[in-house]
């Protein structure tokens, strides 16, 4: 797994939980044993119910009825509008940097499908595309335009498609974390393809310090992307962690490789200064938005994290880190 991997004690007695959600690695991790059956049932629950709220890429998700109706209102469950209402303010807190209105250029690029298909026929030849029709990569929509209705309404601009891909995993995971540990009666940590989010119990005075291994496994990587890669523990009391990266979710686009992580003011993919950034922030959304930004900002991401004191670790094409304020120097392997 890329980015954030769970590590516990064996000998902790803590109990934990692997399977596979919103198209990642779901890993939960809970402080008293005899609750995880319960937790992973109400884990799983609210993981679902993003899903068929949130997936850009399910025909019966809400998400792709109010894209398909762009231009107009669309009535959506409420945590559609919760989502999306999300992904607006990462863009608000980034100045665009973050934007959930890429979908269309994202599909431009090839990724208009599950990424494990896209990357098993890139140019669609498959489903009887001819690679030379793929659209340019190209929007015609801003993400202030968006706008959501709290009782259940979504408009997406016309010419656009929204996508909760930058921010999706890291909303659901504080999700889990803001309403299951109380609702089953014990802390945990749960991480959703490397976005990781710590539960702690409203009347717990002293919360579990979690041993977190921040780690990079860059196998889709280019060979050179591969040099230093290195595997780090640190301690987490609650707030989030999030990492973003350019060696994952990588995919060939007429013979060329290309990668998710868009630059909203080229519309295409980041050329890297940082291969990786993981941060840490209050919760997992912002984590999450801080790292995606970083990775885009490139040389500008050490001034940006420091203007808002957020704690990160930045992994450069050479392999080189470096460590912005406060992050720790962690216990290497």
């Amino acid at each position: 797994m890329t980015g954030i991997d769970l590590w516990l004690d064996r000998a902790s007695g803590y109990a934990t939980a692997s399977w596979t959600a919103l198209g990642s690695n779901a890993h939960l991790v809970v402080a008293e044993g005899a609750r995880l059956q319960a937790v992973q049932a109400a884990a799983a629950e609210l993981l679902d119910q993003v899903d068929r709220a949130c997936s850009r890429f399910r025909p019966d998700s809400d998400l792709t009825r109010a894209n398909a109706g762009a231009g107009g209102w669309v009535a959506v469950d409420p945590l559609l509008v919760a989502a999306v209402q999300a992904a607006l303010t990462a863009a608000e807190q980034t100045e665009g940097l973050v934007d959930p209105t890429l979908g269309t250029v994202l599909a431009g690029w090839g990724y208009d499908r599950d990424l494990a298909q896209v990357q098993a026929d890139p140019d669609g030849a498959a489903a009887g595309r001819d690679p030379a029709a793929i659209p340019a990569p190209v929007s015609g929509a801003d993400w202030r335009q968006v706008q959501v209705d709290p009782d259940g309404g979504v408009l997406v601009p016309a010419g656009c498609a929204v996508d909760l891909g930058a921010t999706g995993k890291a909303f659901a995971a504080d999700l889990i974390a803001g309403s299951v540990p109380d609702l089953i009666g014990t802390a945990l940590v749960v991480s959703l393809g490397g976005d990781v989010a710590v539960g702690v119990r409203s009347d717990d005075d002293d919360p579990p310090h979690w041993p977190v291994r921040v780690t990079e496994q860059p196998e889709q990587a280019a060979p050179a992307e591969q040099a230093g890669a290195s595997v780090e523990t640190v301690e987490i009391v609650g707030g989030g962690l999030a990492t973003s990266t350019t060696t994952r979710r990588r995919w060939l686009r007429a013979g060329r490789p290309v990668h998710h992580l868009l630059d909203p003011r080229t519309r295409r993919p980041v050329d890297p200064i940082w291969r990786t950034a993981t941060v840490a922030a209050q919760t997992c959304l912002a984590a999450n938005t801080a790292s995606t930004a970083a990775i885009i900002l490139g040389e500008a991401a050490e001034t940006w994290l420091a203007d808002r004191d957020l704690a990160a670790r930045l992994v450069g094409r050479d392999g080189r880190v470096l460590r912005c304020c406060g992050w720790p120097e962690g216990t290497t392997t």
